[in-house]
């Protein structure tokens, strides 16, 4: 199977601080895929080696199964850092500068401003777009080439929460291009609500590689509530995506079998005559795994 990108026994230290230890790693075409940790735990570092920014001390790693690297570059867009636009120019004048620094067609500005939401102020000034907007011209700065991979470290990072979702949705958007997304994070949240795949890194060690999916678990609980309980659960034996059931006197737990889910339930049970009092899922948060993950290699 084709690699984005394989990285293998990558190793950087500053002095006596050990950045990055051994790392191995691989991202598929089309995956958004997480580097996750707490501040200190070498994500940057990492992307700092993988752009050639940082020399590594040992080991190696290829882009598009072994393309070299300058022909690889021409495929990514990263933001390491924000671009320093311009604050008295407008949003298209600013990016007709990074077009022109990067050797770059001008003819898709337009294209990428309408993208990022931004092509009803493409004429306003830099410095009077919010922090939100001005991250997502800086991610709009990478896609000018339109690379099939786009790497961003910490995208929301200094975002007030209208700002962090605006960002969220956008990389979702591109993501659905079918281009390839390696974001660096401390954030759980935005880990588990844009990737499709992550690791975390601790001290420099990857310690946990795995599916989002997979990592938290399927939304496959669900608890049910009727006013006659004893009937409700007469009828949920009979229910064929039922895994378990599991009695908690007020209420029922059901452990769902793959591919069912709640709003099944309760059309199963309307149409057998009883009305559900509460239908609530359940579901592992990243938080949770994080914590247990980071407390298993203690």
């Amino acid at each position: 199977m084709k690699t984005t990108l394989k990285i293998q026994g990558l190793s950087k230290s500053f002095g006596r601080i050990k950045a990055v230890q051994n790392l191995n790693l691989s991202v598929m075409p089309g995956q958004v895929y997480g580097i996750l940790g707490p501040n200190g735990s070498g994500k940057t570092t990492t992307l700092g080696m993988i752009l050639e920014v940082v020399t590594p001390q040992n080991g190696s790693f290829s882009w598009f199964d072994g393309m070299p690297n300058i022909e690889a570059r021409k495929k990514i867009g990263a933001i390491l850092e924000t671009p320093c636009f311009l604050p008295y120019l407008s949003a298209t004048r600013n990016l007709e500068i990074v077009a022109h620094i990067k050797n770059t067609d001008t003819k898709r500005i337009d294209l990428v401003l309408r993208q990022l939401g931004l092509f009803d102020r493409k004429d306003d000034k830099f410095k009077t777009f919010s922090l939100g907007m001005k991250q997502r011209l800086s991610i709009g700065a990478a896609l000018l080439a339109n690379p099939p991979v786009l790497i961003l470290d910490e995208p929301t990072n200094g975002l007030d929460p209208q700002g962090i979702a605006e960002v969220r949705q956008l990389i979702v958007d591109i993501a659905k291009q079918g281009k390839t997304i390696i974001i660096a994070s401390h954030l759980l949240d935005e880990v588990q609500k844009v990737c499709t795949h992550f690791c975390v890194l601790k001290y420099g060690v990857k310690i946990h590689e795995g599916a989002v999916s997979e990592t938290l678990g399927e939304i496959n609980k669900v608890e049910l509530k009727s006013e006659n309980m004893k009937n409700l659960a007469q009828l949920l034996e009979k229910f064929e995506g039922k895994e378990k059931i599991e009695n908690g006197g007020n209420t029922l737990t059901m452990t769902l079998k793959d591919g069912y889910n709640a709003m099944q339930i309760n059309e199963f049970c309307f149409n057998n005559g009883i009305v559900l009092q509460k239908l609530s899922t359940h579901t592992n948060s990243l938080e949770k795994e994080f914590l247990k993950i980071l407390k298993d290699h203690d």
